[in-house]
């Protein structure tokens, strides 16, 4: 699965740099809200653009991660509880059941 993984990653970076090597030579005008940029490189905007994508990114997989990772502890919690209470339950004397339980089993 890790080679796989790998080969995917030289892929996608292997098709950016063919894209960047194709627009290195074009120029653009960039408007950002209020802000304007006359005759910038492409293969720059295209970097810039990756990294602020990448970095967005990571922060929501960091907020989905935190979020898995709190649920997990709570499930182990709850987990940890339930098992207790079972091994509690194994632990009962039979004298400790009450003989309401066992009356009813008798009439059926």
């Amino acid at each position: 699965m890790k080679i796989i993984e790998n080969v995917l990653k030289i892929i996608v970076f292997l098709l950016l740099l063919f894209i960047l090597i194709q627009n290195s030579g074009q120029r653009v005008n960039l408007y950002l809200f209020t802000l304007s940029y006359n005759e910038i490189n492409l293969a720059l905007v295209l970097l810039i653009t990756l990294g602020f994508g990448t970095v967005i990114g990571a922060l929501l997989l960091s907020f989905s991660l935190m979020h898995s990772h709190n649920e997990m502890r709570e499930m182990q919690k709850k987990n940890r509880q339930l098992t207790k209470e079972l091994e509690n339950l194994r632990n009962i004397s039979i004298d400790e059941i009450p003989d309401e339980g066992l009356k009813d089993k008798d009439q059926i």
